[in-house]
């Protein structure tokens, strides 16, 4: 467990510089989140520090069916939300 935990402090460290690139944009959509999922993942995988299986393991599973359209992004209604998605949606949300 601790290698997931590791994992996912990489993820969110890689998170704010991510968000910054897409700030632009001005509404998080759903589209824009996965993609910065991607994103954020890509960077913690290129520390080398972990594997691709542990980092797969931190993405929105697709069982959750989240949306993946230009709809802006809401958690309201969702009974969980993925770690990495929430510090997206933290970092969305602080004021620069």
């Amino acid at each position: 467990m601790d290698v997931l935990f590791a994992a996912l402090e990489t993820v969110k460290k890689a998170v704010p510089a991510v968000v910054q690139r897409h700030r632009e944009a001005g509404v998080l959509t759903w589209a824009l989140l996965h993609r910065i999922e991607s994103e954020s993942l890509a960077e913690a995988s290129g520390t080398g520090k972990h594997s691709s299986q542990i980092l797969n393991m931190l993405r929105a599973p697709e069982a959750l069916d989240y949306p993946k359209d230009e709809r802006p992004v809401s958690f309201e209604g969702h009974d969980f939300v993925p770690p990495v998605l929430g510090a997206i949606d933290e970092a969305w949300r602080r004021v620069n």
